[in-house]
């Protein structure tokens, strides 16, 4: 299957809007996906198969393991039922794609928010902070 640069644009604006972000955050987007092409062929080869490709690490990390964290982040907000990313698979994956992209110009940022926030530390009206 073979699937051009504006027919990505046009699918990736659409998701973008239809799922919440707005006009600006796509266009910030899709132009920091444009200057990385190795990240760019990761995000159509998930568009176009609906896997993960694997190739692009940063500092050890692939795109899959952010979406992982940012699911672990995501269960403490569904746990409270209180999250509008739950059965949303546009919205997770841009939004993974989006911090991988940000990862890859601040990596240490990153990789320190990857390894300490779990997603597990949240405030609880009974217990307090569990940190």
């Amino acid at each position: 299957m073979r699937i051009t640069r504006e027919e990505v644009c046009e699918f990736t604006r659409k998701a973008c809007l239809d799922n919440g972000f707005s006009e600006g955050f796509f266009e910030e987007f899709w132009e920091r996906l444009l200057k990385r092409d190795d990240i760019y062929k990761e995000y159509v080869y998930y568009l176009v198969k609906r896997e993960f490709l694997g190739e692009v690490r940063i500092e050890g990390y692939q795109v899959v393991d952010v979406l992982i964290w940012q699911m672990d982040g995501f269960k403490s907000k569904l746990d409270r039922d209180n999250y509008d990313m739950k059965n949303n698979e546009a919205k997770m994956v841009i939004s993974a794609f989006d911090t991988f992209l940000k990862m890859a110009k601040e990596p240490e940022e990153y990789v320190k928010r990857m390894q300490h926030d779990t997603g597990t530390d949240y405030e609880d009206k009974f217990f307090g902070s569990l940190k």
